[in-house]
C-alpha cells in the first residue's frame, strides 16, 4: 500500500495562487477595507483562495489615479466622494504586470487598455490639464466637453464645408 500524503492548507493557497496568478486572467475579489486621507485612498482587496490580501493605492494629487478611482465607484453607483461605501462589495480584477487590477482600470493602466480604450482616456486626461489653464483656453475646454455627439458632427461638416468654399475662393480669385 503506498502512502497518501495531504498537502497542507498553505501549499494549496500557494499553488491555487500562483495558479490564478497568470497574466490576463479575471477573478472577482472583495473590498475589504478603505482607508481615506488627506493624500490618498487605499482599497484592501480579498480573495475567496487565499488568505493574503492586495492593497490598491490611489494618489489623490495624480489625476489619472483620481480618475481610475472614479471609475471604480461610477461602476458601482457611487459618487465619487463616496469611496467609503465600497466596503464589503465585489470588484472584478485581473492580473496584469502590475499586479491585481480592477478591470474599471485598464483604460487608464498603461498598456493594458485597448487602443482606443487608451487615446480616448488620455484625451480626457489632457482636458483635464487644459482646463486648469486660464483664460480662453479653458473656457474652449469646458465649451468643447459639454458639446454633444451630434454637435460634434455637424460642427465638423460646417467647418469641412469653409474650408471647400475657401479653397475655391482662392482658386477664383
Amino acid at each position: 500500500m503506498t502512502d497518501v500524503s495531504t498537502t497542507s492548507t498553505e501549499e494549496y493557497e500557494l499553488l491555487t495562487a500562483k495558479q490564478k496568478e497568470r497574466h490576463g486572467n479575471t477573478e472577482t475579489a472583495t473590498v475589504q477595507d478603505v482607508r481615506v486621507s488627506r493624500a490618498q485612498v487605499s482599497l484592501t482587496l480579498s480573495f475567496d483562495w487565499t488568505a493574503d490580501e492586495t492593497r490598491l493605492v490611489y494618489d489623490l494629487d495624480d489625476a489619472r489615479d483620481v480618475r481610475k478611482l472614479e471609475a471604480l465607484t461610477d461602476e458601482h453607483g457611487f459618487e465619487f466622494a463616496q469611496v467609503g461605501h465600497l466596503d464589503g462589495l465585489t470588484v472584478s480584477v485581473r492580473y496584469t504586470s502590475q499586479g491585481w487590477v480592477p478591470t474599471t482600470h485598464l483604460p487608464y493602466t498603461e498598456s493594458d487598455g485597448s487602443i482606443a480604450e487608451t487615446f480616448r482616456t488620455e484625451l480626457e486626461l489632457f482636458g483635464r490639464e487644459l482646463a486648469r489653464t486660464p483664460g480662453f483656453l479653458r473656457r474652449f475646454v469646458t465649451w468643447t466637453n459639454s458639446l454633444s455627439t451630434k454637435q460634434v458632427i455637424i460642427g465638423v461638416i460646417i467647418i469641412k464645408k469653409l474650408l471647400v468654399v475657401a479653397v475655391l475662393v482662392g482658386l477664383v480669385l
